[in-house]
């Protein structure tokens, strides 16, 4: 898996992308905190900056990420070896995970981000982790099974709680987008009933206009059926509105949004962390906090 990260990078890390790596350096750096050789966490914090320039940041020119970048400009073609789908790795995730069981060859790790459960493929589980340890992670999908991508940010676990509490914040906004959601599924469910049902009395007009004999009957009936497409339309008018509003809900909130909302987080805590393990004559209440 490691080696598959490695040759997607480095594919980003040349010519014509070169300049733009650099730029995301910066970018990172404000966001999680300028990193030197001399620091412990190093490599696994240059690791990490590199997947979030591969997965999360978007290239300004194409308003793609680079892997988004790579499956539209090569699709299937010339994938890394080990790897059948670049679309798998879309489904990454990145969070902020708590081990709840190790077993020999994977781990069971709650996201705290989204609440759902794992598991992850790891055979070092039992050296790398600690039941209930609480760290920063990225898993990613291949061959229909998770792998962390093997760069960890571990944060004390008297910074449980404060943590805790940043997160109820993305999980509350989450949970009212999914309530408006669950509204939007009803008012689409309600009106398709009723289109189903204006269909039913269309085909019910029809037969009887096709079986009648008598004008007046069909000039009465015409009428009725000018009614019905005209509630047809308004109802067609009203499923297109709310589909659109849904998508959006979907697209730019509980994708977009959240995804940020988590994403700054995560980089936060990151900062947190980095300024931790640089002074340990700090309070750690003096850091993780707001």
């Amino acid at each position: 898996m490691k080696k598959i990260l490695d040759q997607l990078i480095e594919r980003f890390s040349q010519a014509p992308y070169a300049t733009d790596i650099c730029e995301a350096r910066q970018e990172y750096h404000e966001l999680a905190g300028e990193i030197y050789e001399d620091d412990k966490s190093y490599e696994s914090r240059v690791g990490s900056f590199l997947e979030w320039y591969l997965f999360d940041r978007v290239i300004p020119d194409e308003q793609l990420t680079p892997l988004e970048t790579l499956i539209k400009n090569n699709g299937r073609d010339g994938l890394p070896e080990g790897i059948k789908s670049l679309e798998e790795f879309t489904n990454n995730v990145h969070g902020l995970f708590v081990i709840k069981k190790i077993r020999d060859q994977e781990v069971v790790a709650l996201n705290l981000l989204d609440d759902t459960k794992y598991n992850v493929r790891e055979s070092e589980g039992k050296i790398l982790f600690q039941k209930n340890e609480l760290f920063e992670a990225r898993i990613v999908l291949n061959n229909n099974e998770y792998y962390f991508t093997g760069n960890f940010c571990f944060h004390p676990r008297e910074a449980m709680k404060f943590i805790k509490g940043e997160v109820k914040n993305i999980i509350k906004t989450r949970g009212e987008y999914l309530k408006e959601l669950k509204g939007l599924n009803s008012r689409l469910k309600d009106l398709n009933s009723k289109l189903d049902k204006n269909g039913r009395e269309v085909e019910k007009i029809n037969a009887k206009i096709k079986d009648s004999k008598s004008m007046e009957k069909i000039r009465n009936w015409n009428e009725h059926l000018e009614s019905l497409k005209k509630v047809r339309a308004d109802l067609l008018q009203q499923v297109s509105l709310t589909d659109a509003e849904k998508s959006n809900l979907e697209t730019l909130k509980l994708k977009n949004e959240i995804h940020q909302m988590s994403s700054t987080l995560i980089q936060r805590l990151n900062y947190m962390n980095l300024k931790w393990e640089r002074s340990r004559q700090i309070d750690l209440q003096d850091i993780y906090r707001n």
